[in-house]
């Protein structure tokens, strides 16, 4: 029994030593942002916090439109379904091929509203009180559309007109407005 019991604790203390390999060396990886969007140097960007959009439908090309909004803090849709207040817009149309819902996929930064297109612009001090309002518009990437649990993942990565990158991911749902 001694016997016994005396190879039971050196298996117990091989197993034991064997399987406390630290996971110190484990590579250690940045987590991806979402809901930040970065350009210019990188180093500058803003967070959105909320998006919505309209009933797709038929544009000026071949393609269906889905026009969807991306707001960061300061702006808010009324009870009228109505924007206001002041903060980072993002607008992008993405243009599909069925009225039928939003449509995900890979979606090519173009201006010719075909099916697979989109177009995206950014501003950065949007102000539902003022007439003009300036903004930056995305001239070549991909944006890709997938759903998420209740929601979307729409991932961009882009060069906008000031020749800067631009890339983000909104992780969030998107509410049709009626």
């Amino acid at each position: 029994m001694k016997k016994i019991t005396t190879i039971l604790f050196m298996a117990a203390a091989m197993v034991i030593t064997i399987s406390c390999d630290s996971d110190d060396d484990l590579p250690v990886t940045q987590p991806i942002q979402v809901n930040t969007f970065c350009y210019g140097d990188q180093t500058t960007n803003f967070e959105t916090i909320g998006a919505f959009r309209e009933e797709p439908q038929l544009s000026g090309g071949t393609g269906v439109l889905t026009e969807v909004t991306v707001i960061g803090d300061g702006l808010q849709l009324n009870d009228m379904d109505e924007l206001e207040g002041a903060g980072v817009l993002m607008q992008i149309n993405f243009y599909g091929n069925s009225t039928d819902s939003f449509q995900t996929g890979l979606y090519q930064i173009a201006s010719t509203e075909e099916p697979a297109d989109a177009s995206l612009s950014y501003s950065l001090d949007f102000d539902t009180a003022t007439m003009f309002n300036t903004s930056t518009s995305l001239e070549s990437g991909f944006i890709r559309v997938e759903t998420y649990q209740t929601g979307y993942a729409i991932t961009v990565d882009g060069l906008d007109t000031n020749g800067d990158e631009f890339h983000g991911i909104y992780l969030g749902n998107i509410a049709l407005l009626q």
